[in-house]
């Protein structure tokens, strides 16, 4: 699911922006210190010809791992070109795959550069320590080789894991896990070992190309993983996923005193429609929601169906004026769509902030859908926040209302 993210620094959190500085100025240094080769062989720019695009299509069939992760089938490539090139034209065919990503996903351009950064500052140090061992003696390319792949290992899943920990409150052994360690270890050594191969005779790097069709074809196990917190039908997050999503997101607002939204959708007259047109058109009327929602959200918010007729989206950084702005163009996108298809649907939507955390998810929700609940009675297809005051049990008797009108 592939959404566009607004280019602001300031979605960063200020440790995040710092870090992301220190990496991508690590980085810059590094090629700097490294500085230009003193001679580019023939060989050279042939291997640079070949991997550069070999780099940049790996890169563009990348697999899902989590939200924050994915399988990057061009480390394989890559580590080839870090441990065959120069190593400043290896960070040049490096900075290739992340060029391709930016055109395809169109993310924000510091996430883009961090994970750039993230790619070239590793390669940079396993280079050098290859360089280093191998400098030891003829009989130890292996050895370098290992040791270079475990740097970059150290490097690249430790700086991820400082980021995500400063910008999204990601906890460190959500990301340096096992399989996670397994995968790029085992894409990291087709790399190395198609450069050995690769010294010895170039055509004898083509043995690999089985190996690394196989782990594609492994990668899908980890897609199906990421299957199960998916709802079927509209293709949004599961209900499960989603509460441990706000969960998460109110820990983080809470650290780092930062705002939060939830919006609650019920599909008006859904029922309605079902009984009129059938369930095939209800079921693309739950569709019709749900694309609104992703054309709607930003990459990082996380929309869900909750269930039967009811959405719900959650919005990291948000503040109350910009969850009901949003709020506000998704029920007029929904409104717009439904009549132009001839299912008339609309939705009311409630929304509920907290400016820094510090309140239970379940508390948080049940503002959201008091909220709801507020917006049906107001007549439907409207937007509207909990009453001053409103209690559980009001909202439960609300609800009993609106199910009998409906």
């Amino acid at each position: 699911m592939e959404r566009a993210a607004p280019s602001r620094v300031a979605e960063l959190s200020a440790p995040a922006a710092a870090f992301e500085f220190l990496v991508v100025w690590a980085a810059a240094a590094g090629a700097a210190a490294v500085g230009l080769p003193e001679r580019v062989t023939a060989g050279d720019w042939g291997a640079f010809a070949v991997l550069v695009p070999l780099i940049a299509v790996a890169h563009l069939a990348a697999r899902e791992r989590e939200m924050h992760q994915g399988s990057q089938l061009s480390l394989a490539p890559m580590f080839a070109a870090v441990l065959l090139l120069p190593p400043l034209l290896a960070a040049l065919a490096i900075a290739t795959a992340f060029v391709s990503e930016w055109v395809r996903a169109r993310v924000s351009w510091y996430i883009v550069l961090f994970n750039a950064a993230n790619a070239i500052a590793p390669a940079l140090a396993a280079r050098a320590l290859y360089d280093g061992v191998s400098a030891a003696g003829d009989a130890r390319p292996a050895l370098a080789a290992c040791a270079a792949v475990l740097t970059f290992l150290a490097l690249h899943f430790g700086i991820l894991a400082t980021m995500l920990r400063l910008a999204r409150g990601v906890p460190v052994r959500g990301t340096v896990r096992l399989d996670c360690l397994l995968i790029d270890a085992g894409l990291l050594s087709l790399g190395a070992a198609a450069a050995l191969l690769a010294g010895q005779h170039a055509s004898l790097a083509a043995l690999l190309a089985v190996p690394l069709a196989l782990v594609y074809r492994a990668l899908d196990i980890p897609s199906l993983v990421e299957a199960s917190r998916i709802e079927p039908k509209t293709g949004l997050f599961n209900v499960r996923h989603f509460r441990a999503a706000v969960e998460q997101e109110l820990a983080r607002a809470e650290r780092f005193a930062r705002p939060v939204s939830v919006l609650m959708l019920d599909v008006d007259h859904l029922r309605t429609l079902i009984q009129a047109r059938g369930q095939p058109a209800g079921d693309e009327g739950l569709r019709l929601v749900a694309r609104e929602l992703v054309h709607a959200t930003r990459y990082y918010d996380v929309p869900a169906r909750w269930g039967r007729d009811e959405f719900g989206v959650l919005l990291p950084e948000t503040s109350e004026p910009g969850a009901l702005a949003l709020a506000e163009r998704i029920r007029a996108g929904v409104e717009r769509a439904s009549a132009e298809d001839g299912t008339n649907l609309t939705v009311s939507i409630g929304v509920a902030s907290v400016p820094t955390g510090g309140v239970e998810r379940d508390v948080l929700l049940a503002l959201a859908d008091a909220a709801t609940l507020r917006a049906k009675l107001s007549g439907r297809n409207a937007v509207a926040v909990p009453p001053e005051g409103d209690s559980v049990g009001e909202a439960e008797h609300a609800l009993a209302r609106a199910v009998r009108a409906d």
